[in-house]
């Protein structure tokens, strides 16, 4: 609707140029003028009112749209975060035992026994892990980056359960090959080195999620 507009003002200059030298009356011509443009002012008003009134309606949709996606993953995130605290708490854990055995505060037996209940503790939340997925409502978008998330933290996962087993097997009192707790010592960790997984790093998709979620202001 702005194109016809401009059209008509650029006519109605026109006009006004032609009829100031032909039209006689002064009061036939100021007439003229001022019907012309009182019905400019009420089609620019009737364009400027209904391109508001379709701003509101967008941003309105908008609003709700970006709400809904908050709502979304905002509950799976909380589940997630749970997990991710829980993948934390064991990656301590298998530290603390690490720590212990060596400085010699616990046995090889039991440093056996712990890593054998953690083995179990880590496979119960792999599981729990692999069971979760992003939530279908959220935009193709949303949903790719919220799959990327858990994409890195099964593969951490993996990771974190194959170290913790390695090093259980590893630390079989049975299956050890030396008395000497040095060299035991060195046997545990080159099973830390050899599977021990990468930083889980998602602050790129968790970045661009917050983005997306946030609601722009309307100006």
């Amino acid at each position: 609707m702005l194109l016809p507009i401009i059209i008509a003002v650029i006519v109605l200059a026109l006009t006004v140029l032609v009829l100031e030298k032909n039209i006689r009356s002064r009061m036939a011509f100021y007439a003229f003028c001022g019907s012309m443009l009182l019905a400019l002012s009420i089609a620019g008003y009737g364009y400027y009112a209904s391109t508001l009134n379709s701003y509101e309606k967008m941003d309105e949709s908008t609003i709700r749209h970006i709400t809904a996606q908050q709502l979304a993953f905002g509950e799976w995130y909380t589940n997630y975060k749970k997990k991710v605290d829980a993948l934390d708490y064991c990656w301590v854990s298998y530290h603390r035992i690490m720590r212990d055995f060596r400085d010699e505060e616990i046995s090889l037996r039991e440093a056996y026994n712990r890593l054998n209940q953690l083995e179990s503790n880590v496979l119960n939340l792999h599981n729990d892990i692999y069971q979760m997925a992003p939530p279908i409502s959220l935009d193709d978008t949303n949903y790719d980056l919220t799959a990327s998330i858990l994409k890195k933290t099964k593969a951490y996962s993996d990771a974190q359960l194959k170290t913790v087993r390695a090093t259980k097997m590893m630390a079989d009192p049975e299956k050890m090959p030396t008395e000497e707790h040095e060299v035991q010592m060195g046997y545990l960790n080159d099973a830390m080195l050899m599977n021990s997984p990468d930083m889980l790093f998602t602050a790129n998709e968790i970045n661009s999620l917050r983005f997306n979620l946030t609601i722009p202001e309307v100006n």
